[in-house]
């Protein structure tokens, strides 16, 4: 296909600063020099948190806070992001796979030097699979015997495997042997929570509780709250009662809400940052060239992509899915407007330890005009207008043309782009007020099904609202495998149906992409982009020799 000009990269705007990132410190010393001096890491985490329920939360964002401020049993190696002992000491499975007992470390504590036990654990997950929670992370215990039924309203928490014979001990049965569920074990929903705030806040198993944002919030995890002001920042200190205070090296944490990566940007470049969440797409050819040390780009176990709402009309209808996603030319995207820094997407599945993914993608626009035709739209005539909702970020908007502009050449369809705020974005893909949704994933788990899971019927992240029960039986199945092999060979088959169908249309696979200051230490490059806080620590700053 021809490129069309919108593939030229826009020069930077002359960039507004703000008070929050630009203020505050004397000539010669940068902000991130004063607060490495304090011992304290500043990251830029793009979007300000809607809440810090690690129940309820699913972007990487508010995750990264959670990760900070609460532990569950098991946490992944900063290096292999293997399972690794956390809140629970050790642990023993049956010969079958099927059953676990976790033994929970002597002494802990919550931030305030109260006991965690087991109960406190029994507790956190029965709220994560309690049905009036709602929570689309319920599905990470749907290996857990009854668990499902439980979070359908269909059983009792009594049918659930899931028990605490003494204050140290937890016992869980589950359905089937999973072999990732200790890695499952590792995601910020299975963390211990701390029921003292929950219920000073309100009711346990309202979603509506506001006790993240409380006073007082307990902690598990290596940190504790200081201070949250919205749209600002927000301020993390060490928790002297974490049972591994030890071993953590940073005095605080301080996250800082910028949504814009230019802004962002400058702000990395006028030492107001230890670590960014992204690079601007046309700064990452330059800091190559340059060979900056800063620029860090790292595979990622993510996919960015589209989701189709298949309730409207005529997304309905799977040939004018595959058209659109026929129509977009996703090296173009991947090399010329995004530098090189991603991955043009061949499947939805991005390649996973134990699975080869299906790759089918590709552009066709021949085929993507065909099948519009069959569809009742030849060369998009009587094609009504659609819409495509992306969430603030310079990246979407110009990938979000693009597409724009490959639909108009190759279909000949009009659809216009709609830009929200996160909370505002996050408000309507929860509606269904879309057409088109730009969505992301990065793995809960390395495992292919933490990928396939999203598009199961029902499902709380199944943003397009696609049901197939031939693609359920298959993933289902694959679970039940009696080998790898089978697992593999049965969950391609699911892969290749959700391919032809294409209520998703996955856009490229992630590579990670951000600066980090030369004085960051314990920040490991892995494919989940998980960097458990307590081992990441900043060098102070050197005084000039006199």
């Amino acid at each position: 296909m021809i490129l069309s000009g919108f593939f030229r990269l826009l020069p930077v705007a002359a960039l507004a600063t703000t008070p929050a990132l630009f203020s505050g410190c004397s000539r010669g010393t940068t902000q991130a020099d004063a607060a490495a001096a304090q011992g304290i890491l500043v990251v830029g985490n793009k979007v300000e948190p809607a809440t810090l329920d690690p129940q309820l939360t699913t972007s990487v964002e508010e995750q990264n806070v959670e990760r900070a401020l609460f532990e569950g049993l098991v946490a992944p190696n900063p290096r292999t992001l293997a399972p690794e002992p956390a809140l629970a000491e050790h642990w023993t499975m049956s010969e079958d796979g099927c059953t676990y007992a976790f033994h929970l470390r002597e002494g802990l504590k919550w931030s305030d030097g109260t006991a965690i036990t087991s109960a406190d654990v029994l507790f956190s997950w029965r709220r994560l699979l309690a049905p009036e929670m709602a929570s689309a992370n319920a599905v990470l215990l749907s290996a857990v015997k009854g668990a499902d039924a439980f979070n359908a309203g269909k059983a009792g928490f009594d049918a659930v495997g899931l028990a605490a014979p003494n204050s140290r001990t937890i016992l869980v049965t589950l359905e089937r042997r999973t072999p990732w569920f200790l890695s499952i074990l590792t995601h910020p929903a299975l963390a211990v929570l701390p029921r003292k705030s929950i219920e000073a806040s309100g009711g346990a198993f309202e979603r509506s509780n506001g006790w993240t944002r409380a006073p007082g919030l307990l902690s598990s995890g290596p940190f504790m709250m200081e201070a949250w002001e919205s749209g600002r920042r927000i301020e993390l200190k060490a928790n002297p009662d974490y049972w591994d205070a030890a071993t953590v090296r940073l005095k605080g944490l301080r996250f800082l809400p910028i949504e814009s990566i230019t802004v962002e940007d400058t702000a990395f470049q006028g030492g107001q940052l230890h670590v960014t969440d992204t690079v601007p797409v046309g700064r990452i050819a330059f800091l190559k060239r340059q060979k900056n040390p800063a620029l860090r780009v790292d595979p990622y176990l993510g996919v960015y992509y589209y989701a189709l709402n298949t309730s409207h009309p005529p997304l309905d209808n799977p040939d004018v899915r595959r058209a659109l996603s026929l129509a977009i030319d996703r090296r173009a995207i991947a090399v010329n407007l995004l530098g090189g820094a991603q991955r043009p997407a061949r499947s939805f599945v991005p390649a996973v330890e134990g699975y080869l993914p299906c790759e089918e993608l590709g552009c066709n626009a021949d085929e993507a005009r065909r099948l519009l035709s069959q569809a009742g739209y030849p060369s998009g005539a009587g094609f009504p207008k659609l819409e495509l909702l992306y969430n603030t970020s310079e990246n979407h908007r110009l990938i979000a043309e693009a597409v724009q502009a490959m639909w108009k050449e190759v279909l000949g369809i009009d659809v216009d782009l709609r830009n929200e705020d996160f909370k505002s974005y996050l408000g309507s893909r929860q509606k269904g007020d879309f057409d088109i949704l730009r969505a992301s994933w990065i793995a809960d788990y390395p495992s292919a099904f933490s990928f396939l899971d999203l598009l199961l019927s029902g499902g709380g992240n199944n943003f397009a609202r696609w049901a197939n029960p031939e693609f359920d039986r298959l993933v289902e199945e694959a679970k039940n495998a009696q080998s790898p092999e089978e697992s593999a060979a049965l969950a391609r088959k699911a892969e290749a149906l959700l391919l032809a169908e294409s209520p998703v249309i996955a856009i490229y696979h992630y590579n990670t992409t951000r600066q980090i200051h030369p004085g960051v230490r314990g920040w490991e490059p892995n494919p989940m982009d998980w960097h458990p806080w307590k081992y990441v620590f900043v060098d102070p700053p050197q005084t000039p020799s006199k």
